[in-house]
């Protein structure tokens, strides 16, 4: 009895710091920026050939709305109130590591654009030209699924791995509508 009450007290102390060692998910922002010509925004970031969208990883010091808000400022630009678009996991085959990938439209409302220091090349694409550059297939999908079909929030999980180099996306768990968007 007092092994059983020993290893009950072990496990039940054990278990906080277990908890503590987990590393806690990730939740990345990600805002697609459309002109009037129905443009997308890209971007490359600095000293890479990597093509994405803007976005931002949650932190302690922004909510949701001023971190989107502030990556808009970091372009020079203002932008419509943001619509919630997507919520997707991505798992990275690499390190196991998910992440929630949180997607948002948004229309250019004005602003010159400027370049934030991690970015090197900014361009307007129309969304097919934009799939062609961007280097990451799971944004992609995404992307595609979010504007065939833009009158729901979408979810699904995605699996990203490289095979000899190149970047590359397993459906895990095929898009479903989350809400339809209100009008």
């Amino acid at each position: 009895m007092k092994i059983v009450l020993l290893l009950q007290l072990i496990l039940l102390f054990s278990m906080p710091i277990v908890a503590q060692e987990t590393e806690k998910p990730s939740t990345f922002h990600r805002l697609l920026i459309f002109n009037n010509q129905n443009e997308l925004l890209v971007v490359r970031v600095k000293n890479s050939n990597r093509w994405v969208t803007p976005g931002w990883y949650q932190d302690n010091s922004l909510t949701i709305k001023d971190g989107l808000d502030a990556l808009a400022r970091s372009y020079g630009i203002a932008v419509t109130a943001p619509t919630l678009r997507g919520v997707f996991t991505l798992r990275s085959e690499q390190n196991q590591q998910i992440s929630t990938r949180l997607v948002y439209a948004t229309k250019f409302a004005g602003g010159k654009i400027k370049m934030p220091d991690i970015i090197d090349e900014i361009r307007w694409l129309s969304v097919s030209k934009a799939m062609e550059i961007m280097t990451f297939p799971h944004i992609n999908a995404q992307l595609d699924q979010l504007t065939k079909f833009p009158d729901s929030i979408w979810g699904g999980s995605q699996l990203m791995y490289q095979e000899d180099g190149v970047y590359k996306v397993k459906i895990i768990e095929g898009f479903y509508p989350l809400a339809s968007v209100l009008k």
